[in-house]
């Protein structure tokens, strides 16, 4: 399965906006520290572990998240190189999200 251009968009948009302004600027630097280290490692179990995890603490009522986690699990698991495209989506999107 190749990971469609618009889907890699809607992961960053939906991740910017669950998951770019959870927490504290820690909470997100240490996320996506935890997140580089599993892609680095090319662990895709590791990575969707440590992103559900997020996702639940801030999904309370939220279907942005819900609809995120849904994505998700369409397009894992994945080739190696989707992995990577799907993977930096969430990191970017996250680290966007940080901005004012």
């Amino acid at each position: 399965m190749v990971v469609q251009n618009r889907t890699l968009w809607k992961i960053k948009s939906l991740s910017r906006e669950v998951l770019g302004g959870a927490g504290s600027e820690n909470y997100r630097q240490k996320l996506v520290f935890d997140l580089l280290n599993a892609v680095k490692a090319n662990d895709q179990d590791r990575f969707l572990w440590i992103l559900l995890r997020a996702l639940n603490a801030h999904s309370k009522d939220n279907h942005k998240a819900k609809e995120l986690a849904s994505v998700l699990m369409d397009v894992f698991p994945s080739s190696e190189s989707d992995f990577e495209k799907v993977a930096y989506s969430v990191i970017l999107g996250i680290m966007a999200g940080g901005e004012s």
